[in-house]
């Protein structure tokens, strides 16, 4: 049986790349004769899959796709699963003129939800991704995510028990702002440590300047971050692409939801089973946004900010006591 020849695009961001992993598993465990896969990816999210085994070679661009269609033209692919399904991913099938299946995004069904409440079928994204493959007659494998990290990048742990905290995330209706991360931290018992990149060095530094803290923000890449994930007693996050790194992992997530919604089908995706999900109070579950890019009630009055702590510190309770 040939190997197959298989192009998998997803260019962004550091979650939804994540959360390709397990169609690269069962591309590679399923496929008759195996699957040889390529990948698709721009240059800054590199680091999410540079360390996965089952991608045999990544093409990177920076501005435009175009920097990279010379080259796969010369691969001779058997298939494209394009987790991407944007005009840059559509203009690669175009090009390559290779059989392709791709991912249903829901772009409708989270329209009516956001702007009309109406609220229709939004699956999760891995159940759509692992979709564009039945086709091919492969199934979901019922695992879950997956992350790999180099033996340079495992960090040491010098704190023995401790809860870790990414309080980056790129819009500020995934994140609390500093006054709110300092009432959250006051509610998490034991050591807790910062996680966070460059963009969150400052917000960090005010956090711990008043609470006992370990701040690693900004220190380490993303592979070294996920070290100290994986090593974490308990992960307390937003909606943020560490969260789906801790999932990879199977950690306890107390995950905090402010103005993007579970259902919009990104929560955590198979985490330990003791893991929790804290949505902001009387906001109902209608999102504000797809991206958390809006809040419905303005910037500083976000959904996030409504989250009942008490809830929190019973979650948080529950798994690190």
């Amino acid at each position: 049986m040939i190997q197959a020849k298989i192009l998998v695009l997803r260019f962004s961001s550091i979650g939804d790349i994540v959360l390709t992993s397990p169609v690269l598993r069962i591309l590679q465990e399923q496929m008759e004769g195996g699957a040889e896969i390529h990948f698709v990816v721009k240059s800054k999210f590199r680091g999410v899959v540079q360390n996965n085994p089952r991608i045999s070679k990544i093409f990177t661009f920076e501005k435009t796709i175009q920097e990279i269609i010379p080259e796969l033209l010369l691969e001779e692919y058997d298939y494209i699963i394009d987790l991407q399904n944007n005009v840059r991913s559509r203009i690669i099938k175009k090009r390559l003129k290779t059989l392709s299946f791709s991912v249903d995004k829901r772009n409708f069904a989270k329209l009516l939800w956001i702007q009309f409440g109406i609220q229709g079928s939004i699956p999760h994204i891995v159940e759509r991704y692992i979709a564009t493959l039945k086709v091919l007659g492969l199934k979901d494998d019922g695992k879950g995510l997956e992350f790999y990290i180099s033996e340079s990048d495992q960090l040491p742990n010098p704190w023995g028990d401790y809860t870790a905290i990414p309080i980056g995330a790129t819009y500020f209706g995934k994140k609390p702002d500093v006054v709110h991360w300092k009432e959250i931290l006051s509610r998490i018992p034991g050591k807790k440590v910062l996680l966070g990149g460059k963009e969150d060095i400052e917000v960090a530094a005010q956090i711990a300047e008043s609470l006992d803290v370990f701040n690693e923000v900004g220190k380490w890449n993303l592979a070294q971050s996920a070290s100290l994930l994986k090593q974490a007693k308990l992960v307390v996050c937003g909606d943020t692409g560490l969260m789906h790194i801790a999932s990879a992992f199977s950690k306890p997530i107390v995950s905090i939801w402010g103005c993007t919604r579970p259902n919009l089908g990104m929560s955590p995706w198979k985490p330990a089973e003791n893991s929790v999900m804290i949505l902001p109070k009387n906001r109902g579950e209608r999102p504000c946004s797809k991206l958390g890019n809006k809040c419905k009630h303005g910037e500083n009055d976000r959904c996030i900010h409504h989250i009942d702590l008490d809830e929190l510190q019973r979650a948080v309770n529950a798994i690190l006591l």
